[in-house]
């Protein structure tokens, strides 16, 4: 069989490279619903008892969570988020742009999550044409840039981002912050007030897109300091208008009330929390870029739970010994500093969010063409360092480039992009089912133990299924063990000696350190009260009371436990 030529030009490898990327997305293909895809699915699709919160979003996709107490406590009516949620969390984003693709989305094929991943791919391959664009623009020779466009392309750390729909925000901020500093770079070196204004344009829907649109200021503030032919006071004194823009956008943003708040496990302010920001951001500004040079994937520590500063502290160790030869074969060309520089500006919005893979999109292009340059460099011996210990030292970092970023990627990245198929694999949708419950739409659900993630999705995936949806779905607890019950009236009173809310997934929706229960407490839902009766030696709440409307024994409440060893409920009677 004879083998396929290699294209002899650079037109013809950029295409193949562009071709192997699209083939090694496609098991994205496959992926299906995940997490957030299904509450979409019903904001979209569905006529929900919860309306669209009363914000600038179109569809509220992005700003469910708005902060609103009465909202919150409407929402743990439906089991959405936990009874035990802070009254005022709020992850409330601003991305109309998104949104508009979701709904194209749902109303040309909301049955076919294959085509909605074929959409997601195909905002991929628009970026991959414009980093290549860019590579070629700004990098040395035309290998080089091949070269970086495989290394960024065929990055495993994409491959999350290709397979969730839901994060098809940070593929549409991508697409247009290349465009605005593709424009802007045009403006600034052949001059014209249209490439200027359109610039502008492209960055305010990056900006719409997703708050990651942020992140291409980065490459043009350090276009500016190292690269514009004017000087640096000049080329920074031409980047006000995108600032301005920026700005403008943050102001009427905060204004309508978006952000996060008190949703310190996830994100951090930074304009309301600015010390906690600092603080966060010098923890995992190490883990994400670790996670990029192809050391631990910043999920990891992410799910990990709780800060580990001994990780953070082994991910800037190994960060900067890979990155000393990376920087030393190149560091006397100008471009140089601007790759770094732009990675690393790039970064600084991503690190008001927990550190993930997904986050890497912006960084990344940086990071290819340094590392590209580097590899080529020592690939042709243009660099010979004239210590022994420095060359094998160089050479051995060349050797783990090459294996992770040439040969591991490439083979994860078909796995990435199928991902989330194995996460959403991993949150049994069986507590989304209740058998032998008649007119369950007139039925109140008071859940025991099933699983925190499956309890959460059990309204949207009855949605999806287009199931009757319970009249209230109260999930009490997702602890399994040593629960004891009594009844009495219209009050149910449960009790656990280790307490109830445990361990950090439990409170990640409310910083016990920050605010912790007081006996008494009380947490008032829509014909439930569920009251804080005792604290253990711990703080936690250990005894709850449940006062309901109507007596216990009323056939409009359904108590079920769930079985984790049956996999099913088992009915309780008081």
């Amino acid at each position: 069989m004879s083998s396929i030529p290699m294209p002899q030009h650079y037109t013809g490898r950029r295409n193949l490279i562009l071709l192997s990327a699209f083939i090694l997305c496609l098991p994205a293909l496959a992926a299906g619903l995940m997490g957030d895809d299904y509450m979409h699915y019903a904001l979209l699709t569905a006529d929900l008892p919860i309306a669209k919160p009363n914000d600038l979003s179109l569809f509220g996709l992005f700003s469910f969570i708005n902060g609103d107490p009465e909202r919150n406590r409407l929402l743990m009516d439906y089991s959405l988020i936990p009874w035990w949620t802070y009254a005022e969390l709020k992850y409330a984003f601003w991305r109309p742009l998104s949104e508009i693709f979701h709904w194209v989305d749902h109303q040309l094929w909301p049955e076919q999550p294959w085509l909605m991943h074929l959409h997601n791919i195909a905002w991929y391959m628009i970026a991959l044409c414009l980093v290549a664009r860019l590579y070629k623009q700004y990098l040395p020779t035309a290998g080089t840039a091949l070269l970086a466009l495989f290394l960024y392309g065929l990055d495993s750390t994409h491959g999350f981002t290709i397979s969730w729909i839901s994060n098809r925000n940070a593929l549409l901020a991508l697409t247009f912050g290349l465009l605005t500093f593709l424009l802007y770079t045009r403006w600034r070196e052949e001059g014209g007030i249209g490439s200027l204004m359109l610039s502008l344009l492209t960055l305010l829907l990056g900006l719409l897109s997703a708050e990651l649109g942020i992140s291409v200021f980065g490459y043009i503030g350090a276009y500016a300091l190292f690269m514009d032919k004017r000087g640096p006071v000049k080329g920074v004194l031409a980047t006000l208008p995108y600032f301005a823009v920026i700005v403008g956008w943050w102001a009427i943003y905060k204004y309508a009330g978006f952000g996060a708040a008190h949703a310190d496990a996830y994100y951090v302010d930074p304009a309301s929390q600015p010390l906690s920001f600092l603080m966060k951001a010098a923890e995992r500004l190490p883990v994400l870029l670790a996670s990029q040079w192809g050391i631990v994937p910043a999920d990891l520590y992410t799910l990990s739970g709780a800060s580990n500063y001994t990780y953070v502290a082994i991910c800037a160790v190994m960060l900067i010994l890979s990155l000393i030869p990376v920087l030393m074969v190149q560091i006397k060309n100008r471009a140089t500093l601007f790759w770094l520089f732009g990675m690393l500006f790039s970064i600084l919005p991503a690190l008001a969010a927990s550190p993930y893979d997904r986050l890497l999109l912006f960084p990344g292009i940086g990071a290819s063409a340094l590392l590209a340059n580097f590899l080529i460099q020592i690939k042709l011996k243009r660099y010979t360092p004239s210590s022994s210990i420095l060359k094998t030292y160089t050479t051995l970092i060349f050797f783990v480039m090459v294996f992770i970023h040439l040969i591991m990627a490439p083979i994860l990245l078909p796995v990435m992009a199928y991902s989330t198929k194995f996460m959403s694999d991993q949150v049994s949708t069986t507590p989304s089912y209740f058998q032998n419950i008649e007119n369950i739409e007139h039925k109140k659900l008071v859940l025991f133990s099933p699983p925190l993630a499956s309890s959460l999705a059990i309204a949207a995936l009855r949605y999806h299924r287009q199931d009757p949806i319970p009249a209230r779905i109260w999930t009490i607890t997702t602890l399994d063990d040593g629960l004891q019950y009594h009844a009495s009236g219209n009050r149910l009173l449960v009790s656990r000696e280790a307490g109830f809310i445990d361990g950090p997934i439990e409170e990640s929706v409310r910083n016990m350190e920050k605010y912790p229960f007081q006996e008494n407490d009380e947490v008032i839902l829509s014909g439930l009260r569920i009251g804080i009766h005792q604290l253990n030696e711990s703080g936690k709440p250990s005894q709850l009371s449940l006062t309901f409307d109507q007596p216990v024994n009323s056939s409009e409440y359904v108590f079920l436990k769930w079985d984790a060893n049956s996999n099913q409920y088992t009915q309780l009677d008081f």
